[in-house]
């Protein structure tokens, strides 16, 4: 397994580990489980059971009271049974076995005949589990709160939802309209289309949805919330689709996510560039900086020289100095000397 992969595995259980999925038809449509393939594993026999729900710590099951396990789990709460997932993927089938342990048993839905067993996972579960409930569950999370994050329709992006083209078909009340794109989201849509506003708005939906990387049409029921003339047309409305949330379908769904996670990993990335490449550049100033060292220690080098010349000649003349203002000295105290000899004399 790559180190992408792995990363993937461990922040799917350390995020999902306790939401559970419930294993509806569209569910299990999607997941691609192979209900035939799920049994349990119990003192030697394999037992056909249903799965009702999973998440990544234990698995809800429903299995016949006449059933022979039955009468094991109810009587041997503490008895080791090993529950068994099924999965297909490109015409090839994949199973593993789950170790786990009984923790309630209950009628299911107040049936006599059946009962819904709560079973807790010994240990994590193998990363074929976690990826497959973990992308489902990281779908959905990001369907509830990136509802209305809207992708314009380009070039590019088309390339990267695997969008064949931006012009579709729209059904208005059964009436199938030519339509273009102008951006998408996981709650909604906003299209083109010849019509007058007060005409379309209120108008219950089915935008058709080709995605090429599967070849699988969707449809996606919606009300068209509002309507308004084109800037500058009017024979051409901008209108706004919002879709029945409970009726999305899960591949669109992926779609969307997969567009939204990859722009996020691009600016996430793009956000540590930047970061790196500022970096970079101090660690550049603070190179060169030390790189100047030198020149600064020969220039203080320099200063402390010359200095000590100015200071030598400031000692030198200091010591003229000093020696003319002792000869003047002398010179007045002679004639001091002189003077009040003369006038001794006069005396």
């Amino acid at each position: 397994m790559s180190v992408a992969t792995s990363l993937k595995t461990s922040q799917y259980y350390d995020y999902y580990r306790d939401k559970e999925v419930i294993f509806s038809k569209a569910n299990i449509k999607y997941l691609k489980l192979d209900p035939r393939e799920i049994y349990l594993k119990c003192n030697g026999g394999h037992w056909p059971c249903i799965i009702n729900s999973s998440s990544l710590q234990q698995a809800k099951i429903i299995v016949g009271t006449s059933c022979g396990i039955f009468d094991i789990l109810r009587t041997k709460k503490d008895v080791n049974v090993s529950l068994r997932y099924g999965f297909f993927e490109q015409n090839e089938k994949f199973q593993f076995f789950v170790t786990c342990n009984v923790i309630n048993i209950e009628k299911y839905q107040d049936k006599n005949d059946l009962a819904l067993i709560t079973l807790a996972f010994n240990q994590r579960p193998p990363d074929d589990l976690i990826l497959k409930l973990g992308e489902f569950i990281e779908i959905n999370e990001n369907f509830k709160f990136q509802n209305k994050q809207k992708i314009p329709i380009n070039k590019e992006n088309i390339r990267l939802l695997s969008i064949p083209k931006e012009e579709t078909f729209i059904y208005i009340q059964n009436v199938p309209r030519k339509c273009i794109l102008k951006d998408i989201s996981f709650g909604g849509v906003t299209l083109l289309l010849v019509g007058i506003p007060k005409f379309l708005e209120k108008k219950e939906v089915e935008l058709r949805l080709l995605f090429s990387d599967t070849n699988e049409q969707v449809a996606l029921k919606g009300i068209i919330e509002s309507a308004e003339f084109m800037p500058g047309r009017k024979d051409i409305s901008v209108v706004e689709v919002v879709y029945v949330q409970e009726l999305v379908p899960m591949n669109y769904k992926f779609h969307i996510n997969s567009y939204l996670t990859s722009s996020s990993k691009k600016r996430i990335q793009k956000q540590n560039e930047n970061k790196l490449a500022e970096s970079d550049s101090k660690n550049n100033i603070f190179s060169r900086i030390k790189k100047g060292d030198g020149i600064v220690q020969k220039t203080v080098e320099a200063a402390e020289k010359v200095a000590e010349k100015v200071s030598e000649k400031v000692d030198k003349v200091s010591e003229m100095v000093n020696k003319k203002i002792e000869e003047v000295s002398e010179k007045v105290q002679e004639k001091k000397s002189d003077k009040k000899e003369s006038d001794a004399e006069e005396k």
